[in-house]
C-alpha cells in the first residue's frame, strides 16, 4: 500500500524552497497526480522531468530540491547542490553554461548553437547567455580552469611514451 502524502516533510521542503507547507503539499499532490512524483517508502521522488514540467515556480523549485539541485535567478539555469555547487547548466540537462559561453565569446549565435544542440530550445540557449553575461567573471573564470586541466592532461598525454 502506498504511503500517504501527510506523512512527508512538507514543512522541511517548505523551509527549503522558500514557499509555505500548504503551497508545497498542493505542488506535491499535483505533480504526484501528473505522475511526476512518486512516495518510495518514506521518501519522496521526483521525476527528471518534472522540473521541466512543473506548473508553478513553487512546483519548480521544490521539484529541483528533490532532485539533488539548486536554482538560479534564471528558471532555465540550475546547479547541482554541494560544497561547492555544480557548475551551472541548462535544466535538464547535461550542458555547461560555460560550453554555450564558449560558443557565444566564438562569434556563433543562438540559431548557429540551436543548429549544433538540437534539444535546447531558442529559450534555453538565450537564458544561458544571459546567465554568463550577468556572471561573465565567474564563468570566464571556471573557463581558464577547464583550460588549465585541458592544457596539463594534454601534456601529460604527450609524455607518456607508446
Amino acid at each position: 500500500m502506498a504511503k500517504k502524502a501527510t506523512s512527508l516533510p512538507f514543512e522541511a521542503w517548505a523551509a527549503a524552497v522558500a514557499a509555505t507547507a500548504e503551497e508545497v503539499k498542493a505542488a506535491w499532490e499535483d505533480l504526484q497526480r501528473r505522475g511526476l512524483a512518486t512516495v518510495n517508502g518514506d521518501k519522496g521522488t521526483v521525476s527528471p522531468l518534472a522540473m521541466r514540467r512543473a506548473n508553478s515556480p513553487v512546483q519548480r523549485r521544490l521539484a529541483t530540491h528533490l532532485s539533488g539541485f539548486m536554482l538560479t535567478e534564471n528558471p532555465f539555469i540550475v546547479r547541482r547542490a554541494g560544497d561547492p555547487p555544480g557548475s551551472p547548466s541548462i535544466l535538464n540537462t547535461r550542458i555547461t553554461v560555460e560550453y554555450i559561453a564558449h560558443c557565444f565569446k566564438d562569434g556563433r549565435g543562438v540559431t548557429d548553437i540551436q543548429r549544433d544542440l538540437p534539444q535546447l530550445t531558442r529559450e534555453e540557449i538565450e537564458s544561458a547567455i544571459q546567465f554568463y553575461l550577468n556572471h561573465r567573471e565567474d564563468i570566464e573564470q571556471d573557463m581558464r580552469r577547464s583550460q588549465e586541466i585541458y592544457a596539463a592532461n594534454a601534456q601529460a598525454q604527450e609524455s607518456v611514451p607508446t
